[in-house]
């Protein structure tokens, strides 16, 4: 199986509309546009520093969550189903995002949400990933008296 992503430049360009995401804790069997806006956002509520909503009636509490710096959230649209699991899948660029809204079922969003450390692991791999120079690595020995 191969998976091919269509790029188009002017979709990730950061000048570009946003989109409003919502990640929320449910399996949603559909795949057409939902009137979000009506059904759903114009419920949202802030209580004690946190959202507050329900989707088919259970409560939901979140937060809006910032994607790491120096990265896009990137929304990918499947063109067409595939006929089985081998085929070839054709994924293109919707849309871009910098924050979205994490929900949590009935519990208050914490830093101990799956979630929420996946997104600490991309901003702690980019500094571990950071390059470091012999000199300054010197300078911080040399400050630390080794």
């Amino acid at each position: 199986m191969s998976i091919t992503i269509e790029v188009n430049s002017g979709k990730i360009k950061k000048d570009r509309q946003q989109l409003d995401m919502h990640f929320l804790p449910a399996n949603i069997k559909g795949n057409g546009e939902a009137n979000v806006e009506q059904y759903f956002s114009a419920y949202t509520r802030k209580e004690n520093g946190f959202l507050t909503n329900a989707l088919r009636g259970y409560p939901l509490q979140g937060e809006i969550k910032k994607v790491p710096a120096n990265i896009t959230g990137v929304v990918l649209q499947e063109t067409r189903k595939p006929l089985d699991e081998e085929a070839e899948r054709i994924l293109r660029v919707k849309g871009t995002f910098e924050e979205f809204t994490y929900w949590n079922y009935d519990k208050i969003p914490s830093a101990s949400d799956g979630y929420t450390q996946a997104l600490q692991i991309v901003q702690l791999a980019d500094v571990l990933s950071e390059t470091i120079s012999e000199e300054e690595v010197l300078k911080e020995l040399k400050a630390n008296g080794k």
